[in-house]
């Protein structure tokens, strides 16, 4: 009976140490060896989503060509997997097409209305507006910004202003990964306007 007793609780250790290694490994794992810029592009498209491929109808961001560029710039999970244990799912429902199912169907009406905009620039604006509206987060998670020491002396300039007018990353460092899509013109301008009156008005 002790034997049997001995047998069944190292069973039950081997089996929680498992339980908590796999846990303990689950988002490392993930992060670093699952969620890779090319499992990501076999969907998304290189000329919709990276920056360094250029096509005839499509703006070649500047820095593609800067030596020793690719090794600096984030990966897809560094701004689009948030960080934490329950927030890594998200890796496997995206690719299950559980999220973000519906982002490439075409707007017919709005075609027919002659105003529609590509998937990709239409992405770009509700994603600039999302940044702007919380404060940049997903730049701040490695960025601090009262750190950064531009080498340029223009840079030194901007980011003296954007921290003495409390600017958010985004109104300034809106093409950094993707393909250049335009800004809208006055976005961030109406935005904050819109902000503050709602901050004004009376709660009734």
């Amino acid at each position: 009976m002790s034997v049997f007793a001995n047998r069944k609780t190292v069973v039950v250790g081997v089996v929680v140490f498992l339980v908590v290694a796999a846990a303990l490994a689950f988002e490392p794992v993930t992060r670093a060896f699952v969620a890779q810029d090319d499992l990501c592009g076999y969907c998304h498209v290189d000329y919709e989503y990276r920056a360094g491929v250029r096509l005839a109808y499509s703006k070649h961001h500047p820095l593609a060509t800067t030596e020793g560029f690719e090794d600096k710039q984030a990966r897809c999970v560094e701004c689009h997997l948030p960080t934490g244990f329950i927030n890594t799912f998200y890796a496997y429902t995206h690719f299950a097409s559980l999220t973000d199912l519906f982002g490439h169907f075409r707007d017919r009406t709005a075609e027919r209305a002659g105003s529609w905009l590509p998937p990709r620039q239409v992405a770009a604006h509700r994603v600039r507006d999302r940044l702007f509206e919380y404060d940049s987060p997903t730049c701040r998670i490695c960025h601090i910004e009262e750190e950064i020491k531009p080498k340029r002396e223009r840079g030194i300039n901007a980011h003296e202003k954007a921290l003495e007018d409390k600017q958010t990353c985004i109104e300034c460092h809106y093409n950094e990964k993707h393909r250049a899509v335009d800004v809208r013109e006055g976005i961030f301008k109406q935005q904050e306007a819109s902000t503050n009156d709602a901050k004004q008005r009376p709660v009734s």
